[in-house]
């Protein structure tokens, strides 16, 4: 249902942006789960890419530009050789000196000390996200990942021994083949780490993936989406239990301990990305670049702009996107904060599919904001249909 939401009703996107993503592609294998734009490490191509990468910085960044939060994402970006990891630093330690965090993507298997340290001294690393995925052997070789349990513990010591304040570990649930048991092991064998943040994700098969092939010939079957219901709500209960804020649909973190970049994706704000495969939210643009790293280091090269898709965001999707991210965090949607970023208000914008959720046991409302009940967590994503 469209509202008639007129460009004049809502404010441009004059707020200037305060987050850098910055994607990093190698890793040593593709998981077969894993659809981002990756490559296997290559001297030459590890060269090649980051140059363009620091073309794309001078071309694209801001005047002034002075990120708070700088997340560095792949791939691996540990990955890098030891030079490549000295010239990323060359490239954002200038835009890492402002930030209050910045993140850094790791496998556990591959998280060597001494890059560590480089990255941690060079840029400010103040967050590791790890790929832990599970402690299972048996899940970890089904989701095939080369790291075993006790590489995940070595890492985060690593990361604590060089100084990193917070570490989060990333784990994958409804794995065939894992139950309660299993999960509730995972979940324990996680919480004895002592992580500040842990993200949660149901197992999703995506196109053009191994696991995609696997399921069409019919080798790989997921789990029923109720018993992925189930794993999920005993997840939460779990890491809810352990002291966890569940603070957006997949992000569970301490008290103070919430990941300050993601949240500006939730928040609907702009955001620079580079590299290939990047997505940045500009200006009232949503664009992204070319997934093929040489593919896209070439277009640099020649001096192009390397954006594979772009989209002009309407004052309409705007406030749609807006709404649906923000349903999928605690807060919900925040009146005031809604009418101040979008200059509509939800209520009268979204009156008829705000009611609808609610009528359907999704959605809770009350005079200040909107968000999701357990059941409407459980089905965020039809919640989202409903939403954009």
């Amino acid at each position: 249902m469209q509202h008639n939401v007129t460009r004049a009703a809502l404010p441009l996107q004059r707020l200037a942006p305060r987050a850098l993503y910055v994607h990093l592609p190698f890793c040593a294998r593709q998981c077969p789960y894993c659809d981002f734009p990756t490559a296997r490490l290559d001297r030459g191509l590890e060269d090649r890419y980051l140059e363009a990468l620091g073309s794309e910085l001078a071309r694209r960044a801001p005047q002034g530009f002075a990120p708070r939060t700088v997340f560095l994402g792949g791939g691996t970006p540990a990955e890098l050789t030891t030079p490549g990891i000295e010239r990323l630093v060359a490239l954002l330690g200038p835009f890492c000196r402002a930030a209050r965090e910045v993140t850094l993507e790791a496998n556990p298997r591959t998280l060597l000390p001494r890059k560590l340290a480089a990255l941690r001294s060079g840029l400010g690393v103040t967050r590791v996200s790890l790929g832990a995925q599970s402690f299972s052997p048996p899940l970890l070789e089904r989701l095939g990942r080369f790291h075993r349990p006790e590489d995940v513990v070595r890492a985060v010591a690593t990361a604590r021994e060089v100084g990193v304040e917070q570490v989060s570990l990333d784990l994958i649930f409804a794995v065939p083949g894992q139950g309660a048991a299993g999960l509730q092991a995972d979940l324990a064998a996680a919480l004895a780490l002592r992580p500040d943040h842990v993200s949660l994700y149901c197992l999703t098969i995506e196109p053009g993936t191994a696991y995609a092939a696997a399921q069409a010939q019919g080798t790989l079957r997921p789990q029923p989406p109720g018993r992925e219901a189930r794993l999920f709500a005993q997840a939460r209960r779990t890491l809810r239990a352990a002291g966890f804020e569940h603070y957006e649909v997949s992000n569970f973190a301490r008290p103070g301990r919430r990941c300050a970049h993601n949240q500006v994706y939730w928040r609907n704000h702009p955001y620079l990305g580079v590299g290939n495969g990047a997505a940045s939210h500009l200006s009232g643009e949503r664009r992204t670049n070319l997934r093929d790293p040489a593919a896209y280091a070439a277009c640099v090269e020649a001096g192009r702009d390397p954006a594979a898709e772009r989209e002009r965001l309407t004052p309409e999707r705007k406030l749609r996107e807006t709404a649906y991210l923000a349903l999928r965090t605690s807060p919900g949607i925040v009146r005031r904060r809604f009418l101040r970023d979008c200059g509509v208000d939800p209520w009268a914008a979204l009156g008829p599919e705000l009611t609808r959720l609610e009528g359907l046991g999704l959605v809770r409302r009350d005079a200040r904001r909107a968000w999701l009940t357990g059941r409407g967590v459980t089905l965020a994503d039809a919640v989202g249909v409903e939403v954009l």
